[in-house]
């Protein structure tokens, strides 16, 4: 049996509309599509803590997680199918909204910090500042942290982060056109990222540094990743940066055996 059919993953997503647009394509082209369910909350990280504190407290460990989102569904069959279901994996996917004036960093490193093993308690993966980041990168300017910086005046409010995407470059905007060669090379930039962002020593040569791509992304450490960020947040720095969609490197061969077709097709010059 192989490693795909032995995993059933629950994905716990933020939003109704763009993000289980992204994770279905995203399990979709790599082969995927019938080991996953997806359960939108509808409401914010903030949101999510705040209700997850006034019933639990700050113990983690006493969260029973299922039942939980269940109460916070409305569709009562989507609550029962959730809580009938077993699953082998556990993702909960939220934006930072570094914007939202609910924003507790103690409370937020706490929760990246229990939530960070797909296969116990859960893994977190937070999108910084949003979900769009997935395409917030120029393909030519990919290689430093130049190019995952964002504006303040974009996180704050007086423009769209949406917006501010866009007019780098849309050519990802529409999420059923990525094909798994595509997410191969959204998830390098982004993984190059999150190894700048925690001190980690890369080369400026991303085919040297990304040779292990899986191993790359799976030893990421998420939490100081969300440490770095809410220090550049308070320097008024910020960088772009989408982790869901790391939980592909679960499936290494998958991963490898798309690179290697494309890369022998002349393709991935430019990152691989």
């Amino acid at each position: 049996m192989n490693r795909a059919s032995e995993k059933n993953v629950l994905l716990i997503v933020e939003g109704a509309k763009r993000e289980p647009q992204l994770m279905e394509r995203l399990f979709e082209s790599f082969d995927l599509s019938d080991n996953f369910q997806i359960v939108p909350v509808k409401i914010n990280v903030h949101d999510f803590l705040n209700k997850l504190f006034q019933e639990y407290g700050c113990d983690f460990e006493a969260v029973d997680l299922k039942p939980f989102v269940a109460e916070l569904l409305s569709d009562k069959d989507d609550a029962a199918q959730l809580l009938e279901s077993s699953f082998t994996d556990t993702l909960l996917i939220f934006d930072l909204d570094p914007q939202d004036n609910r924003l507790d960093f103690k409370r937020l490193e706490l929760m990246q910090d229990y939530y960070c093993d797909s296969t116990d308690m859960g893994q977190l993966y937070l999108s910084y500042p949003s979900v769009e980041a997935y395409r917030d990168f120029d393909t030519f300017g990919y290689s430093s942290l130049d190019d995952a910086l964002v504006p303040s005046d974009v996180i704050f409010g007086q423009r769209s982060y949406k917006e501010w995407v866009a007019r780098r470059g849309d050519s990802l905007a529409d999420i059923d056109r990525i094909d798994g060669y595509t997410f191969a090379c959204i998830v390098a930039v982004h993984a190059l990222r999150s190894l700048w962002l925690t001190n980690e020593q890369v080369t400026q040569n991303a085919k040297e540094s990304l040779v292990d791509l899986a191993g790359t992304v799976m030893n990421i450490n998420h939490s100081e990743l969300l440490l770095n960020e809410i220090d550049r947040l308070n320097n008024d720095s910020f960088c772009a940066c989408c982790t869901c969609l790391f939980f592909i490197a679960n499936w290494p061969k998958r991963l490898y055996d798309i690179l290697n077709k494309a890369i022998k097709r002349g393709l991935g010059i430019r990152l691989f």
